[in-house]
Formats: structure tokens, sequence, C-alpha cells
């Protein structure tokens, strides 16, 4: 597989080092909008091809995958354009603005023969899937809690009046669509579409959203969902059954879940994820070009999760 990698920003340097660890798969181009910033990325990584004309590198012959990484706003009409193309798509979270997008996404996918998938590295990552083994140990789940705070590196230069994109609303920026998407995903992932949400934000001078948090109704047991990019927290994860908990820390890289149950008695599961657990996506992207089919439980994923953040948006601007 050959993939061109759209954009050049740190988390484009942890794919590109990914992509290295996979067997089949190789970066041979990337875009940037400008020819510096191209030159010097290829250089660093020793890619073959540059590009600063998106329609060019949607109809180049060497290239059969995208990776886009983006400012998020921009995903929808870059994805659209790749796949027109036969190009197969691997988008970064969020995949899109809102539901309809991620529909259209899915259905210029299946029309033109071509993967999308949502690189959320999270829902790739072991952690999820050893949350999932273990839920019946605990019981009936009754309360769940999932958080992503983290106090952002650019937050302070916003507060001296630099606006990087991610507090940019009209970038699709905020709390919710950076760091709560971890959320929202998550809980989906293992619990399906909620019944009915709730939320609120605190929202910045630029209109984003700074901080939010939501709860999600499901029978018989509550989800709340807390991101913030103006404050950190330590508060760990939880899920809450009626015999017992399972406690984690972050939905990002999961390094152990503790066991607790209501008896007292723990144990510790460890996940070993790998250093760099973008290479998780990089071989499933990999695996779901091979077999299309292994794609549609992702992609309900994405619609579920971006309807819910649909939701949380709507009521966040009343």
């Amino acid at each position: 597989m050959k993939l061109a990698v759209i954009g050049t920003g740190w988390i484009v340097e942890a794919f590109v080092n990914a992509v290295a660890e996979c067997p089949n798969m190789e970066i041979a181009a990337v875009y940037s909008r400008t020819q510096e910033r191209a030159d010097e990325f290829a250089s660093k990584f020793g890619i073959p091809e540059t590009y600063t004309n998106l329609e060019v590198l949607a109809k180049s012959t060497s290239i059969d995958s995208v990776y886009i990484a983006s400012p998020n706003s921009c995903h929808f009409e870059q994805s659209i354009l790749m796949m027109q193309n036969g190009k197969h798509v691997l988008c970064e979270k969020p995949a899109a603005t809102c539901t309809e997008e991620v529909s259209e996404m899915l259905r210029v996918a299946k029309e033109n023969n071509v993967v999308f998938l949502e690189a959320s590295k999270h829902l790739f990552s072991p952690g999820l899937e050893i949350v999932r083994s273990l839920l019946p140990k605990i019981g009936t789940i009754r309360r769940v809690s999932f958080s992503f705070n983290q106090y952002s590196s650019k937050y302070d230069g916003f507060k001296q009046g630099i606006v990087p994109n991610v507090f940019k609303p009209e970038l699709a920026g905020g709390a919710l669509m950076d760091l709560g998407v971890y959320c929202v995903q998550f809980m989906v992932a293992l619990f399906g579409e909620p019944k009915d949400i709730v939320s609120s934000s605190i929202d910045l001078s630029t209109g984003a959203d700074g901080l939010g948090a939501a709860i999600a109704t499901y029978d018989g047991f509550l989800v709340e969902l807390c991101y913030s990019k103006i404050s950190h927290a330590a508060v760990p994860n939880e899920i809450q059954g009626e015999d017992g908990s399972l406690v984690f820390e972050h939905l990002s890289r999961m390094e152990q879940v503790d066991v607790v149950m209501r008896n007292g008695e723990t144990r510790q599961v460890m996940c070993n994820p790998l250093k760099n657990q973008m290479i998780y996506e990089a071989q499933a992207f990999y695996d779901m070009v091979s077999d299309p089919q292994k794609a549609e439980r992702y992609n309900k994923y994405s619609i579920m999760a971006m309807s819910v953040m649909d939701e949380i948006k709507r009521q966040q601007t009343r």
C-alpha cells in the first residue's frame, strides 16, 4: 500500500513513524500548502514525492491511499475528493463536522469501491477490547465516567491574543471535537448510541468550547462525559457495576485496567500497548483495504459518535 499524507504536524509525524513499523505499507508522498514545508517534511522522512495541489494528488497513479490530518473543517471535502478519485482514506478524528457529512463520506466510499476509516487510535488499541472483556465481571452496569481533560499547550498563547486553529469554531475546533471525541467514541464502541443526552459547556471568546460535560442515558445506567482544553484533571475513568468497578487512566493510551470488586478484591490487568499506538490503526486500515467488510463496524461507531456530538453541540449553542 502506497500512502500520501495530507498535513505535516506532529500527529502526521507519529503516523509516518507508525507506518514504518508496518509491513506492506509505505509513505510515498506528502501534501502541504507550501512547497517549502512539503520539501522539509519529505526530506526528514525520506518521502519521494511532494504535492501542494490536492487535485493533482487525487489524480496521482502512484498513490492508492491517503491519510488526512488537516484541520477538522477540511476533512469532508478532502476525503470526498480523494475517494472520488479511487483513493482509500484514513481520516483523523473527528472524521467530519456533522453526521450528514460522515454519512456522505461513507456513501461516496461505497460508490467508488474504496475504504473510508476514521483514525481513532484508541478504538484499535488493545485497551478497548480488554475493557469489553472485563465488563461481565462487574455485574450490571450502573454508572460510567469517561473524561479527557488536558490543559492545552496553546491556551496560554490564546490568553495573550494568539488564536490557534484548535480554538477556532470555523475550523471545527474546541474541546468536544479535539478531546471529547475520545470519550464519545469510547462510549458508543462499548455501549452503542444512548437513548438521551444532556450537555453544557464553557465557551471561549472565539465561540469555541473550552470545556464541556454531558450525561448520556442508557437502559439502567448513566454515562458522564467530561472534556477540557483549559483545565487538567487527575481523575481516572471508571465503569461501575453492581458487583465492582473497572478503573483505568487515559483513554488515548491505556496502560492497565484495575478491577475493583465490591468485596474489596482488586487485581490489575495489563494492556501492554505499543509505544506508538498509531501502529494499531495503520495495520487495521491495511487489513480493511484487503477486506472492506471489516470497516463496517468502525464506520457505525463513526456515525453513532458524530450523532451524539451533533446533539451535544446543538444543546451548547441554545
